[in-house]
């Protein structure tokens, strides 16, 4: 189970990489993102498409054996996404959403971090918590009516 786990986080490490633009095209040898330069908006679409598949196998992760690295892929996948959607034209309309995502995505960080500490997850972290803190957001729970 800890192998498929592990197998699974890298893939989604992979994916994350991926809508980041990382990576060389086997055919041309340059830059995976140069391919977009013309339409940045075809980058756009990619990027969510990434983000979706990234947060997909990383939540398959975590339901094998939760680990912080499958706690931490999950929750880079889920605080990307939430930035992506909160950057938008459109952002307004998914303000509410956007800021459920991203608290979900510091609970994610916040258990990869009790599950073993690491860099990564408390730079991540303090991201989320700092983007929280630009739109009046004090917690990464959500409040509950």
């Amino acid at each position: 189970e800890q192998m498929l786990a592990a197998c699974l986080a890298s893939r989604a490490q992979c994916i994350l990489d991926m809508a980041d633009g990382g990576g060389i095209l086997r055919d041309s040898g340059r830059p995976f993102v140069e391919q977009f330069a013309d339409h940045p908006e075809d980058f756009d679409h990619f990027r969510r498409q990434c983000l979706k598949e990234a947060e997909e196998v990383a939540e398959k992760a975590c339901l094998v054996w939760a680990d912080e690295k499958t706690l931490l892929r999950l929750g880079l996948a889920r605080k990307r996404m939430a930035e992506m959607k909160g950057a938008g034209p459109e952002s307004w309309l998914h303000k509410d959403e956007t800021i459920f995502i991203m608290q979900d995505a510091g609970r994610c960080f916040i258990k990869s971090l009790r599950a073993h500490r690491t860099d990564a997850a408390e730079g991540a972290l303090r991201e989320v918590r700092a983007w929280l803190s630009e739109r009046d957001v004090t917690s990464i729970f959500p409040a509950y009516v």
